[in-house]
């Protein structure tokens, strides 16, 4: 097989330097292997809009979410079919999760050379210039701000998860709840948090959405219905353990369509990247990309 690796080197503190040698091994035994180094944001979506079908049989992510997002985007800018393998090397690597890839970089090389392709749904926020395709999830509101003021600076001195917690301190104690205007398929919502997953996963390794399948055809919207600081505090660590399944004030919905509107400025973010300010359009994109997955997975 011809493959195209797709490395971000700076992913999960750098923890892709250690795996590197033993990913090149085992991924090119019997196969040829063009690597490309990613030196700052878009350029895994660079790199991958310009993959040609007639150079290469697929692309290999080495990284996290952020990573894989771009070259998602890339390879759906570029209307390519080349099916994406993924080799997680990130903080959370939450499509992993979902996906049933092995957190292990070395089986989930693996995976990539068994070559099971599947096709899966996407998500799809804004229009023209401003589209940009997720695989796992977007966030709308507290979640969003969270991300928002995450500095690069603050990741690479105390790692991914303790910044992400330093963080999400500050946006809570910033915290001013908007009410949000949701319409999922024809019916209205109200709420002041909103996270609309194509995946199962979130965060480090909480189940989020039960019911979500990545080839469903629908999206999985969250409504979280209060805005004050003890609620967002009462639904993250429902959300970490896993028991915000049973909070009366949270709404699971399934639906193809959704328009979120809020009064004032609220932030979206997809994939763990911030994309821009609210009001947004998000559809589910049904088999829109391929993959290379466990067997098992979404059979």
């Amino acid at each position: 097989m011809r493959m195209k690796l797709i490395i971000n080197p700076l992913s999960g503190g750098k923890k892709i330097e250690t795996y590197l040698p033993i990913i090149k091994e085992i991924l090119g035994r019997d196969n040829f292997l063009s690597l490309a180094l990613t030196k700052q944001k878009n350029s895994a979506f660079q790199e991958a809009h310009k993959v040609s079908e007639k150079d290469y049989d697929l692309i290999v992510v080495c990284g996290g979410d952020g990573t894989l997002n771009e070259v998602i985007n890339g390879v759906v800018s570029s209307n390519s079919s080349l099916p994406i393998g993924f080799v997680p090397c990130g903080t959370s690597n939450i499509y992993a999760l979902s996906a049933g890839i092995p957190l292990d970089p070395i089986r989930a090389c693996e995976i990539v050379l068994k070559k099971y392709v599947r096709k899966i749904d996407l998500g799809k926020v804004g229009i023209g210039t401003s589209l940009r395709h997720f695989v796992s999830m977007a966030g709308i509101g507290y979640e969003a701000s969270v991300i928002k003021s995450l500095k690069p600076t603050l990741v690479r001195t105390l790692g991914g998860i303790p910044a992400h917690l330093v963080a999400g301190v500050g946006a809570l104690i910033k915290h001013r709840g908007i009410e949000l205007s949701i319409r999922a398929d024809g019916s209205s919502w109200r709420g002041f948090e909103a996270i609309i997953c194509n995946g199962s996963f979130y965060g480090v390794s909480s189940i989020i959405a039960p019911e979500a399948d990545m080839a469903d055809g629908y999206l999985d919207v969250i409504i979280f219905k209060n805005g004050r600081r003890r609620d967002i505090l009462r639904y993250v660590l429902g959300i970490l353990r896993e028991r915000h399944t049973h909070f009366k004030d949270v709404e699971f919905i399934k639906a193809k369509k959704i328009e979120i509107n809020a009064p004032r400025e609220v932030w979206i973010q997809v994939d763990g990247e911030i994309m821009g300010t609210l009001p947004q359009e998000i559809e589910i994109c049904p088999q829109a990309i391929q993959v290379i997955l466990p067997r098992a997975k979404f059979a």
